[in-house]
């Protein structure tokens, strides 16, 4: 069995098929052998010293949203087109010197970007892009919600994705995987993405934390919409579960690819939605904060109260 944070990196590369089932390679290249692993690494590292100097990358793909809102189906559904490359999360990446500092701010600004952070970034994900050989590339990490001014100054011609979901799903979603946690282990005073001013959200009562938390996110997103006009793009979590097909080929047309009927069809009919299981799993005075801290932005966004 190969270390965890081995088959972690692993996770993170979807390797061509051309070079891992090759027969002649198969038995030592395959997503969970080290080799492969290896030789991307090192391939990235000769590329950037030498031809990969000064790389851009051009007209990436973001999928936004507040965690917990269906960001991981939709950006794997999304990757399913021939012509993208897929590298979510990429922590390493975008944050390599404080990923798992639990007091980090999230919200970044063009002012943070430093022209190192934009020149390992634009290098990582070209490179990424070439070795699959696909003209696109898509990234979904959850900071990148609060961090669209600093993306914007790194990536001038990004276009954005925004998942949005009914915060009180969400709110359930997010609560439910705070109770996974394993016993003993170091909890932060708020998981998942930190929206701007997120210590201020800090509460004793967690699902008034959630839906702060969800309520924030979105509503930096949101704020973003008139800055960011043709760039900007939204899809439903509950209309993607519903018509996947019709969701994503019109995902698809937006970004510029295209989707024939080849293509749709590889895609689900339909999904099973979870929004049902909020009314289940939360307590009813949980419901009632949950929807009182929400209210306004749910409205807004049209969902029923």
């Amino acid at each position: 069995m190969l270390p965890q944070p081995v088959r972690a990196a692993l996770r993170r590369v979807l390797y061509p098929a051309r070079f891992h089932l090759h027969p002649a390679l198969s038995r030592y290249t395959g997503p969970e052998s080290v080799v492969t692993w290896a030789v991307y690494e090192a391939g990235f590292h000769l590329w950037r010293r030498t031809w990969g100097r000064g790389a851009r990358l051009a007209r990436p793909i973001f999928l936004i949203g507040c965690p917990r809102s269906g960001t991981t189906i939709a950006v794997d559904l999304f990757a399913l087109h021939p012509e993208v490359a897929n590298l979510s999360e990429a922590p390493e990446t975008w944050d390599p010197r404080g990923y798992e500092d639990f007091e980090a701010d999230h919200h970044w600004t063009a002012a943070d970007v430093l022209p190192e952070d934009a020149a390992r970034l634009h290098a990582r994900f070209e490179y990424h892009r070439r070795w699959h050989g696909r003209p696109r590339f898509v990234n979904k990490y959850p900071r990148s919600s609060v961090r669209i001014d600093y993306i914007r100054a790194v990536f001038p011609d990004a276009v954005y994705i925004h998942v949005i979901r009914d915060g009180r799903a969400v709110a359930a979603s997010m609560l439910q995987a705070l109770g996974r946690r394993r016993r003993g282990q170091v909890k932060p005073d708020m998981p998942f993405t930190h929206p701007p001013g997120w210590r201020g959200l800090i509460r004793q009562d967690k699902a008034e934390q959630v839906a702060l938390q969800w309520r924030a996110v979105v509503s930096y997103i949101v704020s973003k919409r008139a800055e960011l006009g043709p760039a900007y793009y939204e899809i439903r979590y509950e209309e993607l579960c519903e018509r996947p097909r019709a969701v994503l080929g019109a995902a698809f047309g937006f970004v510029g690819l295209g989707a024939d009927e080849e293509l749709l069809a590889r895609l689900p009919e339909r999904l099973d939605s979870q929004n049902y299981k909020w009314k289940q799993q939360l307590s009813l005075q949980q419901v009632e904060t949950i929807t009182r801290t929400e209210a306004p932005l749910l409205e807004e966004l049209g969902y029923s109260l």
